[in-house]
């Protein structure tokens, strides 16, 4: 097998460093100082998050609504808060999200469809849109997933709505039935 015959990094402002290995046969050592700090390659996929609801949450018939992610079981840069996740000072870049969510009506055949959301900045920037169409459902989870390029300060919220053939309110079903994470991509 081949192996890599050059590093090249990325300037912190501009340009490129390239570290090549020379063509000669032999075992070669590259040597740098110990002043020279801190060498990292790759990266890592920080900021990242995994939230989830911890009780069930009640939710209006056809109606939009925030939902409230209330515990925390990764949050490596304090950036999840106040049930949405916000772009911390300096990472800004693509993000990944991925969004489980489990909506219920309480009774066979009531679900007539649901709605997922995910808010960017206030506004919502993907919906994801399932139609039981005559076979309506007792309950679903809803999964989605997405990419966004975001700015320092710009901050992501999900959203669910459902349809009840009966006009009633509905639930989102908590613990490992209702998820939301996401982390920064290495680029």
């Amino acid at each position: 097998s081949r192996l890599m015959s050059s590093i090249k990094l990325k300037g912190s402002t501009s340009g490129d460093i390239t570290i090549s290995a020379p063509a000669v046969a032999g075992t070669n050592t590259l040597t740098l100082p110990a002043s020279t700090g801190e060498v990292t390659i790759g990266g890592n996929n920080t900021p990242s998050f995994v939230v989830r609801l911890s009780s069930a949450q009640t939710i209006s018939d056809n109606t939009a609504t925030k939902v409230t992610f209330d515990t925390e079981d990764v949050d490596t840069d304090t950036a999840f808060a106040s049930n949405k996740f916000t772009v911390p000072s300096g990472k800004a870049g693509l993000y990944k999200f991925d969004v489980l969510v489990r909506v219920a009506s309480g009774s066979d055949g009531n679900l007539l469809n649901c709605f997922g959301y995910l808010y960017k900045n206030g506004t919502a920037n993907h919906i994801f849109y399932n139609d039981y169409q005559n076979n309506n459902a007792r309950a679903i989870s809803i999964s989605f997933g997405s990419i966004l390029n975001l700015s320092e300060g710009d901050y992501i919220e999900v959203y669910v709505a459902g349809n009840s053939a009966n006009n009633s309110d509905l639930t989102v079903t908590h613990n490992k039935y209702s998820v939301f994470s996401g982390h920064k991509l290495i680029s």
